[in-house]
């Protein structure tokens, strides 16, 4: 956490009127997760490359309504420069401005975690603690368990897999699983249907209001269904 409160940047200033007609979806997990393979089933075309060297969007229209996907890199790439890491941070909070409806973390279902917990913390620190209501796991790869003849629910129970166990229940028992041998479209809407769920859970959509107070502090307001919530960044 206190690395990554480092790297903050210095300005950024949002001030968006809530567009409800959109879902904003933001994709983060490490390289090789299936992240933007995961945009691309949702997008229901090829919008989103591996290994992107920036931040990227993508919109379709699901069910009359209006889906944008943001598809982030990992940000905690040991091979990112301090000027990549930098350009990559104000065009997330950029695509991010207009609100979010979900952040998704993507995680490989049957791979060993990685720095899944270190995203996961950077992304509180970045857009402040609220955040964490709205994040969700995703889990790529569920097709590993067709063989086993096992659901996700009964995967993660297993002392084996108490990492992932945690994870999850630090996003307050929120996932989802993508798999290759289930229809896509089904996958999707049920997905869909889980963020408007946890939206409705939440009062609304999450926004990132405004920044900067003095030359030695940073201060996040985050409006959460009409409150501002001051998040202070020591830098």
């Amino acid at each position: 956490m206190a690395e990554a409160t480092k790297t903050l940047p210095d300005i950024f200033i949002f001030d968006s009127s809530p567009d409800d007609a959109v879902m904003r979806i933001l994709l983060m997990g490490r390289n090789t997760c299936g992240k933007s393979s995961s945009g691309n089933l949702i997008l229901g075309e090829k919008r989103f490359k591996r290994h992107e060297s920036e931040v990227c969007e993508g919109q379709t229209q699901i069910r009359g309504k209006q889906v944008s996907v943001i598809d982030c890199p990992d940000l905690l790439d040991p091979d990112l420069n301090e000027e990549q890491l930098e350009k990559m941070k104000e065009q997330l909070l950029s695509g991010c401005s207009a609100g979010l409806s979900s952040v998704l973390l993507t995680v490989p279902l049957e791979k060993p975690l990685q720095n899944e917990q270190q995203i996961l913390d950077y992304i509180e620190c970045l857009f402040g603690p609220e955040v964490q209501k709205y994040i969700m796991i995703l889990f790529t790869h569920g097709d590993d368990l067709e063989g086993l003849d096992q659901t996700t629910d009964e995967h993660l129970k297993p002392k084996d897999h108490e990492d992932l166990q945690r994870l999850v229940t630090e996003c307050g028992g929120k996932s989802h699983c993508f798999s290759k041998m289930k229809k896509v479209k089904a996958q999707v809407e049920d997905l869909l249907q889980k963020i408007e769920g946890m939206m409705t859970e939440n009062g609304g959509r999450f926004f990132i209001k405004q920044m900067k107070r003095s030359d030695s502090m940073d201060v996040l307001n985050v409006s959460f269904s009409g409150k501002s919530l001051p998040y202070p960044v020591s830098r």
